[in-house]
């Protein structure tokens, strides 16, 4: 299933970091999550990846979307060099 090799890829990137209750900046490039806790600037995805799992068991295609759209910004993320 597509959507399942989409976890397989989000996870072989890195991208599950959850993220606690309180905070609101990215723990790898600072800026503001969004309310889900996601980060729209370098794609880490602030649930768990269990979460994940059973979100893609009841919508697989809204999952897979979100899984590609979090890997493209991962792959587009430059970090600012200070």
């Amino acid at each position: 299933m597509a959507a399942e090799a989409a976890l397989a890829e989000a996870k072989s990137l890195g991208l599950f970091v959850p993220h606690g209750a309180f905070e609101v900046h990215c723990g790898s490039c600072h800026a503001r999550l969004n309310g889900t806790g996601d980060c729209p600037t370098c794609g880490l995805i602030g649930r768990s990846e269990a979460e994940i799992e059973k979100r893609l068991r009841t919508d697989p295609a809204g999952t897979e979307k979100m899984l590609r759209g979090a890997m493209a910004k991962r792959r587009a993320f430059r970090p600012v060099k200070g």
